[in-house]
């Protein structure tokens, strides 16, 4: 069962009331529907052990009303919808046994049925009233399944509407989860491992906001408040006061979204021992930027691939002993530049699945392999006629017995490093096939690659 209040006002009252009269509804129920600015409706069925009968139900609720000095009407049905077009129609108190909704909703007006927030276009109310109808009465009689040839899964829904045979739940707002937490320690916090405590407790806080909302986090943003002792401080023999304060700011990018509190203060940990703040912790703003959780299809006939989150963490861990920039997933760059190429953190997909395609993974084709050598080797090359005709360099050397080229490639010249080269395939005596190249710009050779 369901009430719905619903108020008439004048425009400069409409926001008072309209206050009272969602106050009214929270004294009788947490969750409420506001279905417009005078209109709420909230479930009233917990309340039958605590109260009885909806008509006490009922009686209650005019008693807290009258108390507040607000006239409004009152409408309970066994469903939401038929509670509203009763208080929107009809004055006073009403109540509607269930099974009896489509009596009491037989004289209204179609247009009732597009008062409030329906998921039909409102143009239809145009095409029941060439058709003659007026009334919800009129659009109830009408047989189903000529309304769902001639209107569709709209005229239907209209339909049951006006029979007062729509169920649904009560469409209550989510509620304003906050994110951020803010922690002002008693003293001054020096040492990191204290600080790590700290963090862990505000990151299990809000991972626990996040789990309970089915969100997972892509970003971290912390945010410390330092302070520093001032000259004449250090040169006390006293424990030092803090004065001078200043802000240290960083943000962790998740390559997948995390919710997580344990991963989070590990890359948080790993972060700081390369970047330590410049002073005391004094206070300090933990916050998490909600996102849409991962959800990821395992394969049957795949190998199975480590969590991403921990993948992530082992990686930070690689970093922090050969360097940033030093460790990820290579990327190709947008550049036609040979072998031009970026690390990056972002994992990507890592359980690929082969969509769209009836070929098998490994077509049998043959196909020569191209392993480059980086650096590039460099070369000696004795040319003839234009073509090179002996090569020598690190770990290469022989006569050219074929030859394929050449092919001139160039760009980036818009910038301060533009690049033009000249390659050739060549395959030497020794049985090998390579690709040169040579820089037009030095006229120096390479051997970039070898085939398999």
């Amino acid at each position: 069962m369901y009430a719905c209040l619903h108020v008439l006002a004048a425009a400069s009252q409409s926001a008072t009331l309209a206050a009272d009269l969602q106050q009214l509804a929270l004294q009788f129920s947490p969750l409420i529907e506001k279905t417009s600015a005078d209109t709420v409706m909230f479930c009233i069925t917990p309340l039958r052990r605590l109260i009885g009968s909806p008509h006490q139900i009922a009686s209650e609720i005019c008693r807290y009303g009258y108390e507040r000095n607000l006239r409004a009407n009152l409408a309970i049905a066994s469903n939401p919808d038929t509670a509203v077009l009763l208080a929107h129609h009809y004055p006073g108190v009403t109540l509607v046994t269930p099974g009896e909704e489509r009596f009491h909703i037989a004289s209204i007006p179609l247009v009732k049925l597009f008062s409030h927030d329906l998921p039909v276009d409102p143009a239809l109310l145009d095409v029941l009233r060439r058709w003659g109808l007026k009334t919800c009465e009129d659009l109830a009689a009408l047989p189903e399944k000529g309304v769902a040839e001639r209107l569709g899964a709209a005229g239907v829904y209209l339909r049951n509407l006006a029979a007062g045979r729509i169920d649904r739940p009560l469409r209550v707002p989510a509620e304003e989860t906050s994110y951020e937490k803010r922690i002002e320690p008693e003293y001054p916090v020096t040492l990191l491992e204290p600080l790590l405590f700290l963090f862990g407790s505000a990151l299990t806080e809000l991972c626990g906001r996040l789990r309970s909302q089915s969100r997972s986090a892509r970003l971290l943003q912390v945010k410390l408040e330092l302070s520093q002792p001032t000259q004449s401080e250090e040169s006390a023999s006293s424990a030092p006061a803090h004065g001078v304060s200043s802000t240290y700011e960083c943000a962790l990018e998740f390559p997948v979204p995390v919710d997580q509190g344990s991963v989070m203060l590990k890359l948080l940990q790993l972060h700081l021992e390369r970047h330590p703040p410049a002073g005391a912790v004094t206070a300090f703003t933990l916050r998490l930027d909600p996102v849409e959780p991962q959800r990821l299809q395992g394969s049957l006939f795949l190998p199975a691939t480590p969590q991403p989150d921990k993948l992530h963490l082992t990686l930070k861990r690689i970093e922090g002993l050969v360097g940033e920039g030093n460790v990820g997933v290579p990327e190709l760059l947008n550049t036609h530049r040979p072998d031009a190429f970026q690390l990056s953190m972002h994992l990507g997909d890592l359980n690929p699945t082969r969509k769209g395609s009836s070929e098998p993974p490994y077509a049998a084709t043959l196909r020569l392999a191209l392993r480059l050598f980086r650096p590039a080797l460099h070369a000696r090359v004795r040319l003839a006629d234009l073509a090179p005709k002996q090569v020598v360099a690190p770990g290469v050397q022989g006569a050219v017995v074929e030859s394929a080229g050449p092919w001139k490639t160039s760009g980036d010249w818009w910038t301060l490093t533009p690049w033009v080269r000249e390659e050739w395939d060549v395959a030497l005596d020794d049985g090998a096939l390579y690709r040169i190249y040579c820089e037009l710009q030095t006229r120096e050779w390479y051997v970039h690659a070898v085939y398999d």
